[in-house]
């Protein structure tokens, strides 16, 4: 598998360059406030990732897609957040994050503009919705929100790392993420649900880190030292997980590391027999956000099928039999993604949004 920087799949997709407007004629037009950086810092590729695939999802779509960065800086994006709100020509659409617990004061922001907002990855905690309620209530232009099923995901990628290991009892070292923000909580939730159910092994220690390579790699040596019988290091994205895979090969460790992302490099790294698995395909979520756009501005509400709060179950667990496809599908051919197949305008019989990647990698498979 040949090495892809993200510049190369944002060509092979043939998107516009992050940051810069993209113009259709007639469709609905969404700003989307990005929390992560334009230019990689050691926390991975996730959030241009994000952008990108909304990106493509938004030609297909004829839609008008702005993104804005906010460099991981949470005040940034409150002021971004103030910017749009405060603009004479509001968009159609905002989609944000509620990244660093910012989401509250962003809302409240975005209310004073004709905007409707959703919020996409991190949800709101149960405390802050105690304080501005939920989806169409005090905060009417709130109009809807769109996550991953992160339990879901870290169960599977726990599933499969006792699949690869199989030892009776398994010692499994995690790194998660910021102890604030949902995502981290939910993904190590999901991981320890399979162990409970397992009814075998346990969890030696859970340690939050910075979501950023240095970091996985420094807690790995640290937690490796601690407890040299581990047996599964698992993190709650990929730079965490390729850091904590150079620990282990330097210590010459039998250790069997997974990830969360499915990140090129992540998939680089399974392939060549370094990763054991990855949850992969939370970047898609942006993309899937302006299909419920879409088909919301078009006069068929999301919110039909679901409710307005929308926990998406599509993550796919990638390991070195099925990186080929899944690379192949998600990369190799992202010019060729039709994220249109995804509306339900037109179906009314549908019972509801299927989002799963399984028919992506399945498709491949058969081409």
């Amino acid at each position: 598998m040949k090495r892809r920087t993200l510049l190369r799949t944002c060509v092979q997709a043939g998107v516009l360059a992050l940051g810069q407007p993209l113009r259709a004629q007639g469709g609905a037009r969404v700003v989307f406030l990005n929390p992560g950086e334009s230019v990689e810092r050691g926390t991975g590729p996730f959030w241009r990732m994000v952008g990108q695939f909304m990106t493509v999802a938004a030609r297909a779509l004829d839609m008008q897609l702005e993104i804005v960065f906010a460099e991981r800086d949470h005040l940034l994006m409150l002021r971004q957040a103030e910017e749009v709100a405060g603009r004479a020509s509001a968009p159609d659409y905002v989609i944000i994050v509620n990244e660093k617990m910012a989401g509250r004061q962003m809302l409240q922001t975005l209310s004073r503009s004709t905007a409707k907002v959703l919020v996409i990855h991190n949800d709101l905690t149960l405390e802050q919705r105690r304080e501005i309620g939920n989806e169409r209530q005090q905060l009417p232009r709130w109009i809807g929100s769109a996550v991953s099923d992160n339990a879901r995901g870290g169960y599977r990628l726990m599933e499969e790392l006792y699949r690869q290991v199989q030892v009776p009892s398994p010692s499994v070292i995690g790194i998660t993420g910021d102890p604030n923000t949902p995502v981290s909580l939910e993904r190590a939730q999901g991981a320890q649900q399979y162990i409970d159910q397992a009814g075998r092994g346990r969890t030696v220690q859970l340690a939050h880190g910075d979501w950023s390579y240095a970091d996985g790699e420094q807690k790995g040596r640290v937690l490796l030292a601690r407890y040299p019988d581990a047996s599964i290091i698992w993190a709650a994205n990929d730079s965490m997980a390729l850091g904590a895979l150079r620990a282990v090969k330097e210590r010459g460790a039998p250790v069997r590391v997974g990830g969360t992302g499915g990140w090129p490099d992540a998939l680089e790294s399974i392939a060549a027999g370094g990763l054991a698995a990855t949850a992969a395909g939370h970047y898609l979520i942006g993309a899937f956000a302006m299909v419920m756009l879409h088909d919301y501005h078009h006069g068929h509400d999301f919110a039909q099928h679901g409710g307005p709060s929308q926990k998406l179950d599509y993550l796919y667990v990638v390991n070195r039999r099925t990186v080929s496809r899944y690379d192949e599908a998600l990369f190799r051919q992202a010019d060729a993604l039709d994220f249109k197949r995804y509306s339900l305008l037109g179906r009314p019989r549908t019972r509801g949004y299927d989002f799963t990647l399984e028919r992506l990698v399945q498709r491949t498979r058969s081409s």
